[in-house]
């Protein structure tokens, strides 16, 4: 009589976060936060992100950039046609703390491409119109973070402030 061993079976789980926004009439939520990724500075640079469907990070000087590019992503609710003014936080300017220098994100830009159409853009707002036949809509925030000369390792975070206002 000849045994034959059992076939050994293989198991693998893996878990995903789900979620979903729902939107109210005239309405902005934040739907994810920016994120620069991973830097390895050797003399100081900077990292441009450019705030597309399909973002891009841009980095210039000494530094090497890995990971994320992701830019703040928001999500909002208006009516075809109506136009959308976005305010940047002031100067256009965030200020990351942690445990060595501060850095600074500067010249934030907005992008609402596809469902916002810019129609104006100073310093201190963008103003957009909604294109979207469902009035929901999303746009991204990014900017230029400058990382200074042997900046000390460690998480660098901030927080900033859109206002939204709908004419």
């Amino acid at each position: 009589m000849a045994l034959f061993p059992n076939a050994a079976s293989a198991q693998s789980q893996t878990s995903m976060q789900v979620r979903t926004a729902i939107f109210g009439d005239l309405s902005v939520t934040k739907v994810s936060d920016m994120d620069f990724g991973d830097i390895a500075e050797n003399g100081g640079g900077t990292i441009v992100m450019v705030p597309t469907p399909n973002p891009s990070c841009n980095v210039t000087g000494a530094i090497v950039h890995t990971g994320a590019c992701q830019p703040a992503v928001f999500g909002g609710s208006g009516d075809f046609g109506r136009i959308v003014r976005i305010k940047k936080p002031p100067s256009a300017k965030l200020t990351l703390t942690g445990p060595g220098a501060d850095m600074e994100i500067s010249a934030m830009t907005i992008n609402g491409s596809p469902e916002l159409t810019q129609i104006q853009q100073t310093p201190g707002y963008s103003r957009f119109i909604i294109n979207s036949p469902s009035g929901i809509f999303t746009f991204r925030v990014g900017g230029t973070l400058t990382v200074g000369a042997n900046q000390t390792p460690g998480t660098y975070t901030g927080t900033f402030q859109i206002d939204i206002q709908y004419n």
